[in-house]
C-alpha cells in the first residue's frame, strides 16, 4: 500500500536529499528572460516516470524548445524577443552521475545551462505531476 508512495519519493529525490529527475514538459527559467519556458524534447530515451520520458544532460538541443525564438519572452540583455542559442555540444550541468540514460547522466532539477546572451537557464518545475 505504501510502496507506490515510497517509490515516488525515491524518484523525486525526497528520501535521499537529492534533487528530482526531469521529464519532458519541465518548466524552465532564464535569468535574462521575462517568461518561463518549457523543455519539450520531441524524442524520448525509453525511460519514464509517471508516463513522462526522463531526460539526460545532453538534451540541450534546439528541438527541445530551448532555442526557440521567444522561448523565454523578452531578453533583458537585448531588449528584444528572446532568441537563446545553445552552442552545439553543450550539456546541462550537475546531472545524476550514477544514473545513465542512453549513456548520459540523468537530468536533475538542480541542473543549469548557459544561454548565449549570458543568462543562466534553470529548471523551475521538473515536469513530474503529482
Amino acid at each position: 500500500m505504501f510502496l507506490p508512495i515510497i517509490l515516488q519519493a525515491l524518484v523525486s529525490g525526497m528520501l535521499s536529499g537529492e534533487y528530482s529527475f526531469v521529464t519532458r514538459g519541465a518548466t524552465l527559467k532564464c535569468t535574462q528572460g521575462t517568461d518561463p519556458g518549457v523543455l519539450n524534447l520531441m524524442i524520448d530515451h525509453g525511460i519514464y516516470s509517471q508516463n513522462e520520458p526522463l531526460l539526460n544532460v545532453a538534451d540541450a538541443v534546439c528541438g527541445a524548445n530551448i532555442s526557440k525564438e521567444g522561448a523565454f519572452g523578452f531578453c533583458k540583455v537585448t531588449g528584444d524577443v528572446c532568441k537563446p542559442t545553445i552552442p552545439f555540444g553543450s550539456k546541462w550541468s550537475d546531472g545524476k552521475e550514477d544514473v545513465l540514460i542512453e549513456g548520459e547522466h540523468a537530468l536533475l532539477s538542480k541542473s543549469t545551462l548557459v544561454c548565449s546572451c549570458g543568462g543562466m537557464i534553470s529548471i523551475e518545475q521538473d515536469g513530474q505531476e503529482g
